[in-house]
């Protein structure tokens, strides 16, 4: 079905618009700008979608402007008509819902699921989602095991055999998550995109030393004669029993430790309290006072926002989603937002969360979420 991009806009601009051709609306203007069909020049292209984005905000009743005309005579000039994706996309999604249920979306991701890979000491590497459960290795005198709700658990299985130096390796891709239970019964829960490197077995170790890249979530078994560390970069975080967060994701400027039972010590230096967060830039440390179950949202099945910014949450919806994050139009200022939802919805259920509080809107384009922000 063919949709004339001049009937389109004077509908939106009257205010009498469909689902549908708020849809075909929003994909005109990105298309706009990512390709400038129409020949404008880049003033007249922001003229116009300055307006038109205005006219597309969901409170009807704010002013019109002045020139509220004037992107529909240069889009009629232009003389674009929308053949492509559009109504291609919109009228496949009409099959399985009423236009009613349309959104500004032409497409939807699920949310990620528990899946990781597991490279043993020997350089086999495991792929946990598709493994069966039950005993997946044994090796240094410590036996690997899949438990039925899609745990990793280490339990020793030859109190005398000693590892030699053997490591195992856990990773989780984007748009997945993973629990594992480590050698000494330290607790781990190990978000998506990171990884984690640690003995196969701590026995004859003087210290329990694992590494980080990305973010986990630590319960640390007590062991007095056995401090647990956790290096991430040029950070190392020393406990003795405790539970935390550690975010050190690498395309991320700061590291952030997060202190939520009994206490821990930052390269030798800085010792957090519960409810603490300190902040590591590579070259100083800062330290301030957080709600802890912000924090570790992620763990409890969560997004929860407190006047976050919009450039942090995506990022987060990014590797949960395995989404490229594109912005339209480099934003005049972030906003912010406070709320949270279920992370096991999918993708478009979060971002309809964020337009219903702000001026940004969305489009995805296949694994891609294109930002549209003002």
């Amino acid at each position: 079905m063919k949709k004339d991009v001049r009937e389109v806009l004077e509908k939106v601009n009257s205010g009498n618009y469909s689902p549908e051709e708020e849809t075909i609306a929003k994909l005109w203007l990105h298309q706009l700008h990512q390709h400038d069909e129409a020949g404008l020049s880049e003033k007249e292209l922001t003229e116009i979608s300055d307006e038109m984005w205005d006219r597309l905000q969901k409170d009807k009743k704010q002013k019109w402007f002045r020139q509220r005309t004037t992107w529909i005579t240069v889009a009629a000039a232009a003389s674009i008509v929308l053949v492509v994706s559009a109504g291609l996309y919109i009228y496949r999604g009409q099959t399985s819902g009423s236009a009613n249920s349309l959104k500004a979306y032409l497409n939807d991701v699920p949310a990620g699921s528990n899946k990781a890979y597991l490279t043993l000491a020997s350089g086999k590497k495991i792929p946990l989602s598709n493994s069966s459960t039950g005993t997946l290795a044994v090796e240094a005198g410590v036996k690997i095991t899949k438990t039925n709700d899609g745990q990793l658990v280490y339990t020793v299985s030859d109190q005398g055999k000693k590892a030699e130096r053997a490591y195992n390796r856990i990773e989780t891709p984007r748009g997945g998550q993973y629990q594992l239970h480590l050698p000494d019964g330290t607790k781990v829960w190990l978000n998506a995109a990171s990884s984690l490197k640690y003995p196969a077995s701590f026995a004859a170790l003087n210290e329990r030393r694992v590494e980080l890249v990305g973010e986990a979530y630590f319960e640390v078994a007590k062991d007095k004669s056995h401090p647990f560390i956790v290096s991430s970069g040029t950070q190392e975080v020393e406990v003795l029993g405790t539970h935390f967060d550690i975010n050190a994701y690498p395309d991320e400027q700061i590291v952030k430790t997060t202190l939520l039972e009994g206490a821990v010590k930052l390269n030798r230096q800085v010792v957090l309290k519960p409810g603490e967060q300190s902040v590591w830039t590579g070259k100083k440390f800062s330290v301030r006072e957080v709600n802890v179950n912000d924090v570790i949202d992620w763990k409890n099945g969560e997004f929860a926002f407190n006047n976050e910014p919009l450039s942090d949450i995506l990022k987060k919806v990014s590797r949960w989603y395995d989404v490229e994050i594109i912005y339209a139009h480099p934003p005049e200022h972030m906003p912010t937002f406070t709320g949270s939802i279920s992370r096991f919805e999918n993708v478009s259920s979060v971002l309809n969360m964020l337009e219903e509080t702000s001026t940004t809107r969305f489009t995805i384009e296949g694994r891609r979420i294109i930002v549209l922000t003002r």
